[in-house]
């Protein structure tokens, strides 16, 4: 299984729409704060560099190089694994893109997200992925999951049969439904036995959208291990992979799948 114990660190800030040097800037001063080991992970919310700022998105898809750039100095630089959501040009239009690096730097993969949320017009705005994404990162699979894809279990449960061990969740969830992301992130840990960590933003995104912040991560049983509040700030989370493995084997949920059936 390779790595069995390493800390993702999920920061969480006010990120506002149309700012990238203020939203990489407060990153910045965030991640400095963090005390990172050889091997960790550091997780970013939703389109964290750019926020959603629909009056211009294909500017903001222009600036994604050097929000890569940014990411890759900073994974290169701590030895650490980087993810977060950015928008990126593509073929069919702007996509919302989960970008993973590895410690050395390199882009090791990507998701584009499939669940576009229709009540903030991200259906009319970005073109929508058509793919799961799961990553080989020290040996262990990773799944990756954009903010409403949350509500679909139906993604969480391919990802999980494609052997990951830990789904990665990039979110901008408003404050009004808080309580549904805390659930849905449990939830969706407990049906597949597996850890998931969201990373979510908080404040007014300078749009009049509040989002509620509560980034947290939820192990293999459905518990929450770590939760923040709904202020800015950083959540590092210790993970023993090998909990997963342990969990399903004292409580064989997902070995008494009945497929033939449903």
């Amino acid at each position: 299984m390779g790595q069995r114990h390493f800390k993702i660190h999920l920061v969480q800030w006010r990120v506002i729409a149309g700012q990238l040097e203020h939203n990489l800037a407060r990153a910045d001063e965030l991640v400095e704060s963090i005390n990172t080991d050889e091997d960790d992970l550091i997780l970013l919310p939703e389109m964290f560099s750019t926020g959603f700022y629909y009056a211009d998105l294909g500017k903001m898809a222009d600036l994604s190089t050097q929000t890569v750039e940014w990411m890759s100095t900073l994974a290169g630089s701590r030895s650490v694994a980087v993810a977060g959501s950015l928008p990126e040009h593509s073929d069919d239009g702007v996509a919302n893109t989960l970008v993973m690096m590895d410690r050395m730097g390199r882009r090791t993969g990507s998701y584009v997200k499939v669940h576009l949320f229709p009540l903030t017009g991200e259906v009319s705005a970005f073109h929508p992925g058509d793919s799961t994404s799961v990553i080989s990162w020290n040996e262990t699979c990773v799944g990756l999951m954009i903010c409403f894809d949350l509500r679909f279990p139906e993604l969480a449960r391919k990802i999980c049969l494609e052997e990951s061990r830990i789904i990665l969740v990039s979110a901008q969830w408003p404050e009004k439904r808080i309580n549904h992301f805390i659930d849905l992130v449990r939830l969706r840990a407990m049906e597949n036995q597996l850890f998931v960590a969201a990373t979510n933003s908080c404040g007014d995104d300078g749009s009049g959208l509040v989002l509620g912040g509560n980034s947290l991560v939820a192990g293999p049983m459905g518990e929450v291990i770590g939760r923040m509040d709904n202020g800015e700030g950083v959540l590092s989370v210790s993970i023993e992979l090998g909990e997963v493995e342990r969990v399903r084997r004292e409580f064989p949920v997902l070995s008494l799948r009945r497929p033939d059936v449903y």
